[in-house]
């Protein structure tokens, strides 16, 4: 019946076969159509995470933060290349640039970094050759402008005494609380990571994946007593301090404190991607801190 139909109205003009060309081209656009949406979503999910404020992956050649508005500024030789920041401070006469050094190589963020929610997870992916003892990877925090030493700071070190550190206070250094891990600086690529938990007062330091140590106790450590005057990376607050010889391959900051498994299922996954098996948890609204 409808073969019937069709040779009347091509008789009478009024029925035109579709070419195939235009029948292919159509199923070929809505094929296109449903990869497009299904792979949007899913590039929606891996650069999304709860809490994330600040990120810098540098996969764009930039120091731009995808998540926030606090770009960073490239100082001295620092340079990104490959979709890292590539710093080098190596000095033949005294092995190392120090951070009061105008040539140093380092990045400054334009801006506070540390977020008011009172808690706060700080995530960097590195990989460093062996460095002078002291240097930072992250720094934030202010400078006695008399002694010219860091103060009311968090800071990340990857090679102190015989191992890492991290550190928060709202005074000077001997006022920190600090944890302690293994070197950072053994030319094998690590993910470090700061959690500062403000509700239960403590400061946690994970190294790929799994905790360094026992949780530090933060006591009047928190979150709102640092003053982050100044955001470096690569460089101390202190000018004594030698310069980082590094590359970073990501760098993230959260608004929250990220519990134990969530730590690990970012290392799993690495940089420049977020894990998709771990539950959505918004963050949980505190008083005011930092941004002094």
């Amino acid at each position: 019946m409808l073969a019937h139909v069709k040779r009347r109205l091509r008789r009478q003009g009024g029925f035109q076969e579709e070419p195939m060309i235009f029948r292919l081209t159509s199923a070929r656009v809505l094929a296109v159509s449903i990869l497009m949406t299904l792979w949007c979503g899913r590039a929606m999910a891996q650069t999304t995470a709860p809490g994330l404020i600040h990120r810098y992956s540098f996969n764009d050649g930039t120091a731009r933060d995808s998540a926030g508005k606090i770009d960073g500024t490239l100082k001295g030789a620092a340079k990104i290349a490959d979709g890292k920041l590539v710093l080098d401070n190596t000095d033949k006469a005294n092995g190392a640039k120090t951070s009061g050094d105008a040539t140093l190589s380092y990045l400054e963020f334009s801006g506070s970094i540390i977020p008011k929610s009172g808690s706060a997870t700080l995530i960097v992916w590195i990989t460093a050759p062996e460095n002078q003892p002291y240097c930072r990877i992250m720094d934030i925090g202010d400078t006695d402008p008399d002694t010219r030493v860091g103060q009311a700071f968090i800071y990340l070190v990857p090679h102190h005494d015989t191992g890492s550190k991290i550190g928060i206070t709202a005074s000077d250094t001997g006022g920190k609380s600090s944890v302690d891990g293994d070197a950072l600086d053994d030319g094998k690529p690590h993910m470090a990571a700061i959690v500062i938990d403000g509700d239960a007062k403590k400061l946690h330091f994970y190294i790929d994946g799994k905790e360094a140590a026992e949780a530090a106790d933060l006591n009047d450590n928190t979150l709102d007593g640092v003053h982050p005057v100044h955001n470096y990376m690569g460089r101390s607050l202190s000018d004594v301090d030698p310069g980082l010889t590094a590359s970073i391959d990501e760098f993230r900051v959260y608004d929250r404190a990220l519990p134990a498994s969530e730590v690990t299922a970012a290392f799993k996954a690495g940089p420049d991607a977020f894990p998709t098996d771990v539950p959505a948890t918004a963050p949980t609204p505190a008083p005011a801190a930092g941004g002094k």
